[in-house]
């Protein structure tokens, strides 16, 4: 590709961390296959990363030499008013840089992302990062959200799906063309010792004051109704036994209620909400179990990297982790992830056997290698197919 002929691409999100968390792999396919990349997102409110973060990503895209766009999105569905006003940032971006393609993420983004590409005549991707509607979920988001994603699926060149169920589902969507890829990638690092493991795990259960005969509970994740903190909170509650302690790793609006619930249950001394955390190798090998029961879950990063780290997971049988959880080796799954009575079972079960995720063949195919193989192939065949 010659560099008069280089295609810019927009990857378009309606949050910073998406880009931060799910897309600097993207960046670089892109980079190295000769486009020029460009950002939309929100950096002022960047979802679940704090703002030091949104700031390091914009330097980062600075060094790559990524030029970068303010795209005021809102959290959530937004108004008439602000997703037209998004709409003008996003179709001034293409038409002032002379955008070729977008590659759009987020429910909003991927509304927007198509608008925008079906109003200025250019390519679309989407990557689903799980449905508002699944198997087992509310019957009100399928008739809610379905017709919406299935009137934007005529306006989407392709669709990349991360999980087995949205696949299934997206044949039904009017789509050009459909993928699916395990996941945005996961770093198997099998470098670390158990030496150096057991160094992690006990110098970060010191630090949470965890003593050894106690039992810890994590949860990585931002502090939303999404993510289902309280049902874990309830169900240790129901357990009552003093020997579990809870940390949560992650920021967010419930924050304040969160911590009013673990003072009504009575839970100060076993539960403790640690904020956003950029390194959690050390939370990961001081844990004995991974509880990771979201409401809606397009894969569950945050259940898949414990598993990579070797910790046995609880998670919610109707997201993406049962993609993952293949077995009782690596974790456990309940059917209602708002039962905070077969949650408390589940806890006490593993608890009981006192097991480490066992992985298996299945689980390599999630890796960053991997992933990064089939997007790069999927960008061949949707971004060098077009003129």
């Amino acid at each position: 590709m010659s560099l008069e002929s280089k295609k810019k691409i927009l990857i378009l999100a309606t949050t910073a961390s998406m880009i931060a968390q799910f897309n600097m792999h993207n960046i670089q396919i892109l980079k190295k296959l000769g486009f020029e990349v460009h950002v939309g997102t929100n950096f002022k409110k960047p979802g679940t990363i704090p703002n030091n973060l949104s700031k390091n990503l914009v330097a980062t895209l600075n060094k790559m030499n990524v030029p970068y766009h303010q795209i005021d999105f809102p959290r959530g569905i937004g108004t008439h008013k602000i997703n037209r006003k998004v709409l003008k940032q996003v179709c001034t971006v293409i038409k002032n840089y002379g955008i070729s393609g977008i590659h759009a993420h987020s429910p909003l983004g991927g509304i927007i992302g198509r608008r925008a590409a079906h109003k200025m005549k250019i390519k679309i991707l989407y990557t689903a990062h799980g449905f508002q509607f699944f198997k087992g979920g509310p019957i009100r988001d399928w008739l809610i959200f379905f017709p919406v994603e299935w009137f934007y699926a005529r306006w989407t060149d392709a669709l990349i799906t991360i999980n087995q169920d949205d696949y299934q589902v997206s044949r039904f969507l009017p789509v050009s063309r459909r993928y699916y890829i395990p996941g945005v990638g996961i770093n198997f690092d099998n470098t670390v010792s158990t030496f150096r493991k057991k160094q992690l795990r006990d110098q970060t259960r010191k630090k949470l004051s965890v003593k050894s005969d106690e039992y810890l509970l994590i949860s990585v994740g931002e502090l939303s109704k999404r993510k289902n903190h309280e049902t874990v909170l309830r169900a240790i509650a129901r357990l009552n036994n003093t020997k579990i302690k809870y940390v949560i790793a992650g920021i967010g609006k419930e924050k304040d209620r969160l911590i009013k619930l673990i003072s009504e249950l009575g839970l100060q001394k076993q539960v403790l909400l640690l904020g956003y955390l950029e390194d959690l190798d050390g939370l990961y090998y001081a844990a004995d179990l991974n509880v990771f029961v979201s409401k809606r879950e397009g894969l569950g990063l945050g259940g898949l990297d414990g598993v990579v780290h070797g910790v046995y997971m609880i998670g919610n049988a109707n997201t993406g982790m049962k993609d993952y959880i293949l077995n009782n080796d690596i974790g456990l799954l309940v059917k209602s992830p708002t039962d905070s009575n077969e949650l408390a079972q589940k806890i006490q079960l593993a608890m009981n056997s006192k097991r480490k995720a066992k992985l298996n063949k299945q689980i390599q195919k999630f890796s960053q290698e991997n992933v990064d193989k089939l997007m790069t192939n999927i960008y061949k065949k949707e971004f060098f197919s077009y003129e």
